[in-house]
């Protein structure tokens, strides 16, 4: 017969590996993007899409996300015509709040500069590379997230700023 203090020695940590183990198998890491980030380049179909002097930025914490973005020369158009002034005068954006599991990264859109989209998701891939953030998905795509009659598949690569 073997002591119970032996039965025990051997059983907490066998018991210990196959709970650990079915545990980190079912449950998928979320995709690390808290933080601060700077949109480097956007490619549409493999093919680069130049900024054209845009600067976006997006802020993601715990739960929620703030996307804005603007024309990084806004102060030297000439105001001419209803459109310059528009355009100098037009900032982008979005807010509210994600999920994020594996690869999959959604944003539940609270505020949009587009209130068609106020209430509904956007679905897009997560992939980590150092600082980067390759945010990837479809356009368009429907009022839960999935694509519909994709024209483009866009990749946006974010630089973690903070």
């Amino acid at each position: 017969m073997i002591p119970l203090h032996r039965v025990a020695a051997i059983a907490v940590p066998v018991c210990c590996m196959v709970v650990v183990g079915a545990t980190s198998r079912s449950h998928q890491a979320a995709c690390p993007v808290r933080g601060v980030w700077e949109l480097m380049s956007v490619s549409s179909n493999g093919i680069d899409q130049p900024l054209k002097g845009l600067k976006q930025l997006k802020i993601v914490t715990q739960r929620h996300w703030m996307w804005v973005g603007a024309d990084a020369k806004r102060d030297t158009l000439p105001l001419k015509s209803e459109a310059d002034s528009v355009r100098r005068f037009l900032i982008g954006g979005g807010a509210g709040t994600y999920t994020a599991t594996g690869d999959s990264y959604v944003e539940h859109i609270e505020v949009f500069n587009d209130p068609t989209w106020i209430g509904k998701s956007w679905k897009a891939t997560c992939h980590m590379a150092g600082r980067l953030w390759h945010h990837s998905f479809p356009f368009p795509q429907d009022s839960t997230g999935v694509a519909r009659d994709s024209i483009a598949h866009f990749v946006e690569t974010w630089r973690r700023v903070e």
